[in-house]
C-alpha cells in the first residue's frame, strides 16, 4: 500500500497537542510500537489506512498533516487550567482538548452568522474577584437571569433544573455545549472573552453537578477568566482565588443566603450530611454544593465537607442527558449544541450559511436542520 507523504513537523505538533503519547497512538492504531516516533523523525511514513485512522484519532483535518509549518497558537492555550478541591496539576485529556476545539469552531460559525443576521446581543455584566460574590450573584440573578427562587423550588428534578437554567443562560446570549468528557477531564470550561461567550459542561456527572458547573463557569464569564476547571475526588478547599470566587458565586446564585438559611433551619434532620441531602433535593443542586454552602454560612465545617465522595456524583448512564429520550442523531445534536442550532437553522433558511459549512463546522447534514 502506498505511503502518505505527511509533514513530520505537522505530525509532531498534532501529537503534542492531542494529549496522547506516541505509545498510546501506536496502541490505538494497532501498529508496531515506535511507528509514530519513526514518522515524526521522518524515517518512515504511514500508509493510507494508517493515516485515515491517525487523523480520526487526533480529530484533525487531513490538510493539517501536510503543512510545512504547523499552527503557532491553539484554542486550548487561551483557556486557563484551574484546579479545585485538592486537585493536582495535570494535562488536559484528549477528549477535553477535542471538545474545546469543537466549541471554538462552532462559536466562530455562530458568531459570523449572528453578524450576518444583524442580530444584537445584550451586554453581559462584568465582575471582579475583588467584589463580594454574594452581592454579584444576587444582582445577576435579579437583573439578568430573572428566575425567582420560588420557581426554582417547583422544578421536579435536577435534570429539569439543568434544562431550565441552560435555557436561561442561552437567553443571555451565552452558548452552552454539552460533552461526555470523562471523569479524568474538566467538569466545565468557558470562553469568556469571545462573542458570544461559551460554557462547556461535562455530561459525565449527574444533573445536579452540571447545574453547579454551569454557574461556576458563568462566574468565569463574568470575571472574564476563560478556564477549564478540574475537580479531584478529595474534598479540600481550593487555593486558587479565582476558582474560590467562582465556587462562592455559583453557591450564592443557586442558594440565595436568606432562603438557604431559612430552609436549613427548617430541616427535619440533625445530621449534617442528611441536611445537605435534604437541601439539595429542595433546591435541585448537588449535595456537595449544598454542604459547601452550609460551610460558607456557618452551618457546617470543612471536616463535614471532607466526608463526601465526589465519585457518587458520576452518572451511571454514560453521560446521557435524558434516559427516557431516544438517542437519535438529531437529539444528540440538540443536547450537544443547544440554542446555536436554531441560529444555524435561521441562517440556512436565509441562505447565509452553505451546506458545506454546516458539514464542516457542525459535522452534520443540512437535512437535520429542516
Amino acid at each position: 500500500m502506498a505511503s502518505v507523504p505527511i509533514s513530520s513537523s505537522a505530525l509532531s505538533w498534532a501529537v503534542s497537542e492531542s494529549g496522547f503519547s506516541t505509545d498510546e497512538i501506536d496502541e490505538h492504531l494497532k501498529i508496531t510500537k515506535g511507528s509514530v516516533e519513526s514518522w515524526i523523525a521522518g524515517d518512515d511514513l504511514p500508509n493510507a489506512t494508517q493515516f485515515k485512522r491517525l487523523k480520526s484519532l487526533l480529530q484533525r483535518p487531513a490538510a493539517l498533516f501536510f503543512m510545512d509549518t504547523p499552527p503557532s497558537t491553539t484554542t486550548e492555550s487561551t483557556v486557563t487550567m484551574r484546579y479545585a478541591f485538592g486537585a493536582e496539576n495535570r494535562s488536559r485529556s484528549p477528549k477535553e482538548r477535542v471538545a474545546i476545539r469543537d466549541a471554538a469552531r462552532v462559536r466562530r460559525l455562530v458568531s459570523d452568522l449572528l453578524d450576518e443576521l444583524g442580530s444584537t446581543s445584550q451586554e453581559l455584566p462584568s465582575a471582579s474577584t475583588n467584589e463580594d460574590p454574594e452581592v454579584v450573584a444576587n444582582k445577576v440573578r435579579s437583573d439578568f437571569v430573572k428566575v425567582p427562587i420560588e420557581e426554582q423550588m417547583t422544578w421536579s428534578s435536577p435534570a429539569s433544573a439543568f434544562r431550565e437554567w441552560r435555557t436561561a443562560l442561552e437567553g443571555m446570549d451565552i452558548l452552552v455545549f454539552l460533552y461526555p468528557l470523562g471523569s479524568d477531564a474538566a467538569r466545565g470550561f468557558s470562553f469568556a472573552n469571545e462573542h458570544p461567550p461559551v460554557v462547556g459542561i461535562s455530561t459525565t456527572w449527574n444533573a445536579s453537578v452540571r447545574v453547579y458547573s454551569l454557574f461556576h463557569e458563568l462566574g468565569h464569564i463574568l470575571t472574564r477568566t476563560s478556564s477549564s476547571c478540574f475537580e479531584a475526588t478529595s474534598s479540600n478547599p481550593t487555593t486558587d482565588p479565582t476558582e474560590r470566587w467562582c465556587e462562592k458565586f455559583a453557591a450564592s446564585f443557586l442558594m440565595p443566603k436568606q432562603t438557604f438559611e431559612e430552609l436549613t433551619d427548617l430541616s427535619p434532620h440533625d445530621n449534617t450530611i442528611q441536611t445537605a441531602t435534604w437541601l439539595s433535593n429542595k433546591l435541585c443542586v448537588s449535595r456537595k454544593a449544598a454542604l459547601l454552602r452550609m460551610v460558607e454560612t456557618g452551618y457546617a465545617e470543612w471536616r463535614d465537607f471532607r466526608e463526601l465522595d465526589s465519585r457518587s456524583e458520576q452518572k451511571s448512564s454514560r453521560g446521557r442527558p435524558n434516559n427516557d429520550e431516544p438517542r437519535t442523531r438529531d437529539v444528540i445534536r440538540s443536547h450537544t449544541y443547544g440554542r446555536c442550532l436554531s441560529i444555524v437553522k435561521t441562517a440556512f433558511q436565509a441562505k447565509i450559511v452553505s451546506e458545506a459549512d454546516i458539514r464542516t463546522f457542525l459535522h452534520m447534514l443540512p437535512d437535520e436542520l429542516r
